[in-house]
């Protein structure tokens, strides 16, 4: 929405911008519009590349987690009190997902509740 303020402002002032100049010769409009292309295809550029560079680390923030877990498995299949352990932490994942689904099931019936009752 902020994007579509800045960009409506921006064509309400070039509009006036326009009127009061009384208008441009062709070229000169030619030339603005070049520098205006050449401004909007240098912000593609910072935006593919960001997007390029955060691709590029997600890429190996996985090859990392994969090499843990890998690990974390090797490990516990040589020692049996680590693969009960970690069995442990998984079934108590398990319930605290269950006991926090509860209550925002809850939370959200009260509020529905709430809002018909108005």
């Amino acid at each position: 929405m902020r994007e579509q303020a800045e960009l409506l402002s921006s064509v309400r002032d070039d509009i006036s911008e326009f009127k009061a100049s009384g208008g441009m010769s062709p070229r000169m409009q030619l030339l603005r519009e070049r520098a205006a292309i050449h401004g909007n295809i240098a912000h593609i550029d910072d935006v593919i590349n960001q997007a390029q560079t955060t691709r590029a680390v997600l890429g190996s923030q996985s090859a990392l987690f994969g090499d843990v877990q890998g690990k974390v498995k090797v490990l516990s299949d040589k020692f049996p009190v680590i693969r009960g352990l970690l069995g442990s932490i998984g079934r108590r994942r398990s319930r605290d997902t269950l006991i926090l689904s509860a209550v925002i099931a809850g939370c959200t019936l009260f509020l529905i509740i709430y809002w018909l009752s108005k």
